[in-house]
C-alpha cells in the first residue's frame, strides 16, 4: 500500500512536469527528447528524495487528510528548493526546463496531489484493515487509559490491552502472520511503572520480533533519559519510539551499494599489505595464513567470515571456544601486530562483496558466545537486525577484549542511531585507530 501511494505521487508529479512542459510546444522541436526526459527524472528524482525526507508515505498518514496534504506540500517545497539551487548552478543551454516551468510543474502537482491525498485518506478510512492498530502492554491502568484514548481519538485506530501473563501465548499464536481482522503494520505500546523494569528487556525483543514499531509509555522519571528527537504523540498521549525497529528501504539500499564499492576499491589497494601480511605469517608460525570462522550473521544468517590467521594453529582444541584476552597467549607475534592495526580484518572485505556483512555494524559473533550471551541478555538477540560490520563502533571505541555488556552497550547504540552519518564517523575512527596502533595488544 505504502508502495503504491509513494509510486502514484511520483507519477502525478511526472504528469504536472509534462502538463507545464505543454505551455511552449511550439519550441519544444528544437529540444532534443532525450535530454528533456533526463531533466524530467532529476526532477522526479529530487521529489522523490524530498518525499522520503519528510515522510510523505508514513503509514501514520494515510487516513489523515490534512497530515497526507501537508506533508506532500512541504516535500513540494524542498524539491521547489533543490530545483532552484541546480538552475542557479547550471549553465540556460544545459538544461531543457526553464524556471517558469518548474514552478508551474509544483503549482499544477500540488493541487493534483491534495486531490488524490484526500480521496485515499477517505477511502483508507472505510477499511478498517488499513486502520492503524495498537497492541498495549504493561500496568493495567495505564494500558486501558491509552486503549481508551486511541479509541476515541477519531484517529482510524483500534488498540487492545494484552495482560503480561498473556503475552507468550498470543505472540506464539501469532507467530509471523498477523491475526484475523489486524493490519499487518500492527505496532505495540508498552507502558510499565517504574517497578517493572525487569520486565522491559524481555517484552521489548519480543515486540521488536512481531511488530512494525514499539513505543514505550515513559514513566514520569524516564522523561529525563530520552533525547526530545525520540518523541511523539498518538491521541495526545506522549511516547517514545524505541530504536532498533531496522534502517529504512533507501538507506540499506544505498548502503550496500556504497559496501561494495568500497570492499572492491580496498581490496585493490590493501593487496600489497596482504601479501606482506601473508609472507610474514607463513614465515613465523605453521599452520594456513587465512581461516575461516562461523559467525551469526542478520536474521540469524550463518556465514564464514575469512581472517587472518593472528593466533597459533589450532588455539582452541584443547579448551573449546575461549574469548580473547588481553594479553592472550595464543597470540603470536606477528598476530599481535597485524592484530594493532586491524591488518587481521581485511580478507573481510570479500565477506562485504559476498553480502554477508557490511563495512559498518556490530562485530560478527560465534554461535556459541551468541546463544549463551542471549540467555544472559535477551537484548543481545537485537544485534541482528542489521548486517555485521567489519568495524563497529565498538571496533573503534573498544578492544578484543572489552566486556561483552560493554560490547553489547556500543551495538545498541548503534543500532538505534543507524544513519549515514553514524556511518561517516565510524569508518573515519576506524582509520585513526588503524593509523594510531590504537587496537588490542
Amino acid at each position: 500500500m505504502l508502495l503504491l501511494c509513494f509510486l502514484t505521487d511520483l507519477l502525478i508529479y511526472w504528469i504536472a512536469l509534462n502538463v507545464a512542459t505543454l505551455t511552449r510546444v511550439h519550441t519544444l522541436i528544437y529540444f532534443d527528447l532525450a535530454t528533456l526526459q533526463r531533466d524530467r527524472l532529476v526532477c522526479m528524482l529530487l521529489f522523490a528524495g524530498a518525499a522520503g525526507l519528510v515522510g510523505t508515505c508514513a503509514s501514520a498518514r494515510l487516513s489523515d487528510r490534512f497530515d497526507s496534504i501537508y506533508y506532500n506540500w512541504a516535500a513540494l517545497i524542498v524539491t521547489g528548493i533543490l530545483q532552484g539551487v541546480l538552475v542557479t548552478l547550471l549553465p540556460r543551454d544545459v538544461r531543457t526546463i526553464s524556471r517558469r516551468e518548474l514552478v508551474l510543474a509544483l503549482a499544477i502537482a500540488g493541487v493534483l496531489l491534495a486531490l488524490w491525498r484526500f480521496a485515499l485518506a477517505g477511502l483508507t478510512a472505510r477499511f478498517k484493515s488499513l486502520h492503524r492498530f495498537f497492541y498495549v502492554f504493561g500496568s493495567e491502568a495505564a494500558a486501558a487509559a491509552i486503549v481508551r484514548s486511541i479509541r476515541s481519538s477519531g484517529l482510524n485506530a483500534d488498540a487492545q490491552y494484552v495482560p503480561r501473563d498473556e503475552l507468550d501465548a498470543m505472540l506464539g499464536r501469532l507467530g509471523d502472520e498477523p491475526a484475523a481482522g489486524q493490519t499487518p503494520m500492527a505496532e505495540a505500546v508498552i507502558a510499565l511503572t517504574s517497578k517493572d523494569r525487569d520486565e522491559l528487556a524481555e517484552t521489548l525483543v519480543l515486540c521488536e520480533r512481531r511488530f512494525h514499531r514499539t513505543f514505550l509509555y515513559p514513566c514520569v522519571h524516564d522523561t529525563l533519559f530520552f533525547r526530545h528527537t525520540g518523541l511523539l504523540a498518538i491521541a495526545g498521549i506522549p511516547f517514545v519510539e524505541i530504536a532498533g525497529q531496522g534502517p529504512t528501504m533507501p538507506y540499506r539500499y544505498l548502503k550496500r551499494a556504497i559496501d561494495v564499492l568500497v570492499a572492491g576499491i580496498g581490496l585493490c589497494a590493501a593487496t600489497p599489505v596482504c601479501i606482506v601480511a601473508a609472507l610474514a605469517i607463513k614465515a613465523t608460525s605453521p599452520g594456513p595464513v587465512i581461516y575461516a570462522q562461523e559467525r551469526m550473521g542478520k536474521d540469524s544468517r550463518r556465514f564464514r567470515l575469512y581472517k587472518f590467521r593472528s593466533m597459533i594453529e589450532d588455539a582452541e582444541d584443547d579448551t573449546g571456544p575461549v574469548l580473547a584476552e588481553a594479553n592472550d597467549a595464543r597470540v603470536t607475534t606477528v598476530g599481535r601486530f597485524i592484530r594493532r592495526h586491524r591488518i587481521d580484518e581485511i580478507p573481510q572485505l570479500f565477506n562485504v562483496l559476498k553480502g554477508d556483512m557490511s563495512l559498518v555494524g556490530p562485530r560478527p559473533e560465534r554461535p556459541h558466545f551468541h546463544e549463551e550471551f542471549c540467555e544472559k541478555r535477551p537484548l543481545f538477540a537485537r544485534r541482528l537486525a542489521v548486517r555485521p560490520g567489519v568495524t563497529s563502533l565498538s571496533h573503534v571505541l573498544g578492544s578484543y577484549d572489552s566486556d561483552p555488556d560493554d560490547r553489547l552497550r556500543y551495538d545498541l547504540v548503534y543500532i538505534g542511531n543507524v544513519s549515514f552519518l553514524m556511518d561517516l564517523k565510524i569508518f573515519v575512527a576506524t582509520v585513526r585507530v588503524v593509523l594510531g596502533a590504537k587496537g588490542a595488544q
